[in-house]
């Protein structure tokens, strides 16, 4: 029996290795409007023309989520589906992956689809959608599966760092005067996920290396939900590289991987941006 896995782009996910080809997996993009270009956020997306169009127009940037349309053509494959959103309170992808099941429903009444709000977005969805993949291969029922990821997603945590404030200074979150200062001065945002999937931040670290040790002892003092840890870079593999080693050195037996932000988790972090789920 073929399952299929399907995600919005939040996801930092381009394809699953290392799973039975019975597990199918999809993503579907986000929009990213930047003045009059409009960006889709799939494997041709250029992130750095992208983020560079950002930085230099005045005005905000917008998204736009997948239409129900787009998560019920994704849905209608047969055999069961697993479906992950961003956090709702950041978008209304989940809101859109629910009317596209209700679309389907409407014709196959007992079509197993399950969507799993994360309450998060980029390595925190990985995280989820690797478990997904080993509860499959444990043979458990959709239904059981869904309520697993959903404990896992109440259970693990994320951390972002912020080496810009243009997004935030353009959407009226950070006085324009304090958030150029602080990023011609250097100083970091460092910001978590809510219990509620928002975003709430932390507080600021000047420099690099006071960033890394900034994110560790936060990991430290939250602890680690398991054994793996996801760390997400907009452009930044070298500093992504140095959490790794200060995470690897302070908890034993620990996996520890490095992706590339997609486009949307691009537009969110910002260049040289960190995100980190664990």
């Amino acid at each position: 029996m073929a399952w299929h896995i399907v995600s919005d782009s939040s996801c930092d996910l381009h394809a699953l290795s290392g799973v039975s080809p019975d597990i199918h997996f999809t993503t579907i993009p986000f929009h990213i409007t930047v003045g009059p270009r409009d960006y889709v956020d799939d494997g041709a997306i250029d992130v750095d023309a992208m983020l560079k169009d950002n930085e230099t127009s005045p005005e905000a940037a917008h998204t736009a989520c997948p239409s129900p349309q787009l998560w019920a053509e994704a849905f209608a494959q047969p055999g069961p589906v697993l479906a992950f959103t961003i956090s709702s309170n950041l978008s209304g992808s989940y809101n859109s992956a629910c009317a596209g099941r209700d679309m389907i429903l409407e014709e196959e009444p007992d079509k197993p689809i399950a969507i799993i709000d994360t309450k998060a977005t980029g390595p925190e969805t990985v995280l989820l959608i690797r478990k997904a993949c080993a509860l499959i291969a444990e043979g458990k029922a959709i239904e059981e599966i869904a309520s697993d990821l959903r404990r896992m997603a109440e259970a693990t945590h994320i951390i972002f760092a912020l080496a810009s404030y243009r997004n935030l200074i353009k959407n009226g979150r950070v006085n324009r005067l304090v958030g150029l200062m602080a990023g011609h001065l250097g100083f970091w945002g460092i910001g978590v996920g809510d219990d509620e999937g928002r975003i709430a931040m932390r507080g600021k670290a000047r420099g690099e290396k006071r960033m890394i040790h900034f994110l560790l002892d936060e990991i430290k003092a939250t602890g680690l939900a398991d054994k793996a840890v996801v760390i997400c870079h907009c452009l930044n593999e070298e500093a992504a590289q140095l959490l790794k080693t200060a995470l690897s050195e302070a908890f034993s037996g620990i996996l520890v991987d490095i992706l590339p932000t997609r486009g949307l988790d691009s537009f969110y972090a910002e260049r040289h941006g960190l995100i980190v789920a664990y």
